[in-house]
């Protein structure tokens, strides 16, 4: 990443937003480096996560925190902190980075193949001057790019609903390159009974507890939600075995076949924010699904089974549990299934979809245009994307 972009402003001085212009927006703004970044208070933090007006809880502390120290993420990010203007803590967050530089900048949130949401966390009290302040810095294009690209965006959330009309007032464009649809699972059946009679169809579900009555002859079964620090911890360890013991273990991607990756897994899904539901037999898991959320929202990013039971359906029943247990709880108000395509195995047990993509902001004009339609057009690579820019 160039840091030209910001070498002509007071950026240069950790962050500060030129005196210019910094009284006239709705929060006080500042850019950091990885440092800067690791520096913010951690109650601050959690206290935006935990309130944001969209949940997104791959841009929580522990999430990105584990990006910079076990993959090496640091290099080159950037984060844009929004304060309030008058009291403490954080109106706003955005990790992320910038490909290339001066107008052929294009900005990206900082994912990676486990984050997989690009929502900006914007406090809830403080959402309209959180969103006016982010339109109006990317709108002006000195302190941050004119052109962004956001991957795997709720296109009808709180937060789109709130910025692109924010970003229309200063001529900018906030259009969908791509699409595809998430399964959500909600309370909209009122009860389990009811969900199951008409989500998950009586045959179903009469397949899935046939299943656990055969596992019953093989030992004692139980569904386990684990929240405390020591069963999360043992619980993450045991999912790692199961999915390197599986396909992917095989093809090399799963999360032990690289030791950083592994190292990601471990600080990522921290107690505190991972919620870890498992199918027990005789105590031992034989099928682990990793949720994480500290709002009302539950994702559930990952899951594995031990495949020696597979003619048992491990998978599909646990999953049937952890929709029984949503129902007989009201900690959380939805789950969101963080897939990153369309046709998941889950969306035939959930009741509802979200439907997601890759939002492209930027001026009205050909520019913004060539990189929406590159981005339609599966056009990958830096140079690609600067080459379509440049044509305008």
């Amino acid at each position: 990443m160039s840091d030209a972009l910001y070498q002509s402003t007071s950026y240069a001085r950790r962050g500060a937003v030129s005196a210019r212009h910094a009284m006239d927006l709705p929060c006080r703004a500042e850019i950091v480096d990885a440092d800067g970044l690791a520096a913010l208070p951690a109650e601050h933090w959690n206290a935006l996560s935990a309130d944001a007006l969209e949940d997104n809880p791959f841009f929580c502390r522990p999430m990105v925190m584990a990006g910079i120290e076990a993959l090496g993420e640091g290099k080159g990010l950037k984060a844009l902190v929004l304060r309030p203007r008058s009291g403490g803590g954080l109106a706003g967050l955005l990790p992320f980075r910038v490909k290339g530089a001066g107008p052929m900048a294009v900005g990206l949130p900082t994912l990676n193949l486990y984050r997989v949401g690009g929502t900006p966390l914007i406090a809830r009290r403080h959402a309209e001057d959180a969103a006016a302040t982010l339109a109006h810095m990317m709108a002006e294009g000195k302190e941050l790019p004119r052109h962004w690209v956001f991957p795997h965006m709720v296109l009808d959330g709180p937060f789109m609903q709130m910025f692109a009309p924010n970003a229309h007032k200063f001529g900018y464009s906030t259009e969908a390159a791509t699409t595809y649809r998430r399964a959500v699972l909600t309370r909209s059946a009122g009860d389990f009974k009811t969900h199951v009679e008409t989500v998950i169809g009586k045959k179903r579900a009469k397949d899935v507890e046939r299943n656990l009555r055969r596992l019953a002859d093989l030992g004692k079964v139980a569904f386990e939600r684990a929240t405390d620090s020591e069963t999360v911890a043992a619980r993450i360890e045991a999912f790692l075995a199961l999915e390197n013991a599986g396909w992917k273990g095989a093809r090399g991607t799963a999360f032990l076949s690289r030791p950083d990756h592994a190292a990601f897994a471990r600080a990522a899904f921290a107690p505190g924010l991972a919620v870890v539901d498992s199918l027990l037999l005789d105590g031992k898991p034989i099928a682990i699904s990793v949720n994480i959320g500290d709002g009302r929202l539950l994702f559930t990013p990952k899951c594995a089974f031990d495949e020696t039971y597979r003619k048992y359906g491990p998978g599909m029943a646990l999953e049937y549990l952890v929709v029984s247990d949503f129902f007989s709880q009201d900690r959380y108000d939805e789950m969101d299934a963080s897939t990153t395509v369309d046709g998941h195995v889950i969306a035939s047990f959930w009741d509802g979809e979200k439907t997601m993509g890759t939002v492209v902001a930027g001026p009205c004009g050909p520019r913004t245009k060539f990189l929406r339609a590159a981005i339609t057009a599966g056009v990958s690579g830096k140079a690609r994307i600067k080459t379509a820019l440049g044509r305008a």
